[in-house]
């Protein structure tokens, strides 16, 4: 017996009719005529008659077919996703090498998870014993802030200045062994980074960072192999080679990192500085697991013994006449598939293989068995585990060897409903995916892969070498990074600039020639006199009017709707005289001037098109 068809509108064509009759008068009180020899209700009819013949049509769409259509528009539903964590083995006693996909076990309550380790690890028994920072001739000992874990610290200090330096004080000599050092940042209070769906993107980073260990007196270069914290600014790890000998100095063993050049757009703040981390997902690899045999039948199924399966893991065989095992290969359909083809279907969420009719993919015969060589499987969001698990190696050499992870997993997700597919494929088509006009550039722009950018504009025929001729063909985006409050003037470094140029020459049209560059910023100071309300306090009014002033002034949240200066937009005393006025405790000002580079006058501040404004000093006399 076959599954009922669902019913998407049950309304017939009596009730179609009968409900546009009902609404004449409401939209055309002037109709009066509604019987059926009026040519009105004639057309209400045919409309009726086509709606039903549209909703039956409707009632035939099955999931499969949704399937068929948003495959046509290269878009399909999400299979489970494995959830990551990170793993902190402490007191490890001797050195130990784990291999990539290491099963790593916990116990959430009666249920035991499976991880996977994603590379191959070196444990050392070295520990971490101080972390120091020098810049300016200043010396901060950040070890304490660092063994916490709750409390960040800045690596170069509040302003991250050339020449400043993080020193790493340890217990050990360094093995000469890959090594990996894990340095979690605090972010908790920035935005997330830009993403466009599964676009990914090269970050360049806008600093120059040095690696360096301590031998004979003298500093020498660590040569680094691997760095995904793109030069501390973001959550990752260090990877180096140990140097082959290391001096010993106030009883420790030192490397340090040090800022070369460039420039920071967010200061970075450490949370921990970590070694013997293992990043993990929620992955069970199951190998050679035996089926059925063949029962030489059209349409033959047979299913896994674990559920989900991430897609693509999955390597099915069957054992061949001669005794060997053929692989099988995976087919969407069985549509263009001959009666030898050795094709199945396979549905990673129930876990089954399905083959074909014996026209249309062969049939594995009656005396041929099937096995599984290869799946992975995961829980999808079961594997987002609470921070503070216990965890064991499954090796018998590891036996004693425990980890915890002091963060959640995260990133575990359960397969896309074929519901939630059609809400993201509509989400999808309203996304801009090609440069073509100014809005395109500034919202590509904002979602660069990677970076975090607050502010954007594209300002057409602009070109920042040649600004006093309009140039057809040319575009110029300014770009404003994400900065933490105490930034005022965000300035993008050439990294930075040189990722969101990468990401728009993607997208963009060919013939268009492209530039990126950061903001300029013109300091606005103002003169005035401000005669306040009686029974006003006087300190009170003045300290009012600056923090108004600022506001206004602000670059990324101010100008006249407060979301920021307009790019190029002048500075007009009268708005100025208007924002003054509703300051609580003032009755009017006169005498107001503006003023850039210490010169102050009476009329408009004219910006340039690429520049934003901020706020200087403020002359302020309370009348």
């Amino acid at each position: 017996m076959g599954l009922p068809i669902p019913n998407l509108d049950d309304k017939t064509f009596d009730e179609l009719v009968k409900e546009a009759r009902s609404v004449i008068a409401r939209y055309a009180p002037d109709w009066t005529d509604h019987n059926v020899h009026d040519p009105g209700i004639t057309f209400i009819e045919l409309f009726a008659w086509l709606a039903e013949m549209q909703i039956y049509q409707l009632n035939q769409v099955t999931d499969t077919h949704y399937q068929r259509f948003l495959k046509l528009v290269g878009l399909y539903p999400f299979d489970a996703q494995p959830a990551a964590v990170d793993i902190t083995f402490e007191n490890v006693t001797s050195e130990k090498r784990i291999e990539a996909s290491t099963q790593v076990i916990t116990e959430v309550g009666p249920e035991r998870l499976v991880f996977e380790t994603e590379e191959d690890f070196n444990l050392i028994r070295v520990s971490l014993e101080k972390v120091i920072t020098t810049y300016a001739s200043h010396t901060i000992d950040n070890t304490e802030a660092n063994q916490k874990g709750d409390i960040y610290f800045a690596p170069f200090g509040e302003k991250a200045l050339e020449g400043a330096k993080l020193k790493l004080g340890f217990n050990e000599h360094l093995p000469e062994k890959e090594i990996q050092i894990t340095f979690i940042l605090f972010e908790e209070d920035l935005p997330p980074v830009g993403g466009k769906g599964d676009e990914q993107l090269e970050v360049v980073h806008s600093v120059d960072l040095v690696w360096e260990y301590l031998d004979g007196g003298i500093w020498k270069t660590l040569t680094v192999k691997k760095d995904n914290t793109l030069a501390l600014s973001r959550s990752g790890r260090i990877i180096f080679d140990g140097p082959p000998s290391m001096e010993k100095k106030d009883d420790r063993y030192w490397i340090r990192c040090c800022l070369k050049g460039g420039n920071y757009e967010i200061i970075p703040q450490i949370n921990r500085i970590r070694l013997n981390i293992i990043s993990a997902v929620q992955i069970e690899t199951i190998e050679n697991e035996n089926l059925e045999t063949g029962l030489e039948i059209p349409g033959h199924n047979v299913l896994l013994k674990k559920i989900p399966v991430i897609m693509g893991s999955q390597a099915i065989q069957v054992l061949g006449e001669s005794g060997e095992w053929e692989d099988w290969e995976e087919a969407d359909d069985f549509e263009s598939s001959g009666p030898d083809d050795p094709h199945y279907r396979f549905d990673p969420e129930k876990g089954e293989i399905l083959f074909g009719n014996g026209l249309n993919g062969r049939i594995p015969l009656e005396s041929q068995k099937i096995r599984a060589a290869l799946y992975k499987t995961t829980l999808g969001r079961k594997g987002n585990i609470p921070k503070g698990q216990k965890f064991w190696i499954n090796k018998e050499e590891f036996e004693g060897i425990f980890g915890k992870n002091f963060k959640e997993a995260t990133g575990g997700k359960d397969a896309e409903s074929i519901e939630d597919a059609k809400v993201r494929a509509k989400k999808d088509f309203r996304t801009h995916y090609r440069a073509i006009t100014s809005n395109d550039y500034e919202q590509l722009a904002l979602s660069t892969p990677g970076l975090r950018v607050a502010r954007a504009k594209a300002i057409p025929n602009y070109n920042p070498e040649y600004p006093c001729i309009a140039i057809p063909g040319t575009v110029t985006v300014v770009v404003v990074p994400y900065a933490r409050e105490e930034t005022v003037t965000p300035v993008p470094g050439k990294g930075f600039l040189q990722t969101v140029k990468s990401h728009l020459d993607e997208h963009r049209l060919v013939t268009t020639d492209l530039h990126v560059a950061g903001p300029k910023y013109v300091e606005i100071s103002t003169k005035c006199k401000v005669h306040i309300k009686k029974r006003s306090s006087p300190t009170d009014v003045e300290q009012r009017v600056r923090d108004a002033l600022e506001r206004f002034l602000d670059p990324l949240k101010g100008g006249p709707d407060e979301k920021g200066w307009p790019f190029g937009r002048s500075v007009f005393p009268s708005e100025i005289y208007q924002m003054i006025d509703k300051v609580e405790g003032v009755d009017y000002v006169t005498d107001l001037s503006l003023g850039t580079q210490g010169q102050f006058k009476r009329e408009i501040v004219k910006i340039p098109p690429v520049a934003l404004v901020f706020s200087g000093k403020h002359q302020v006399e309370i009348v």
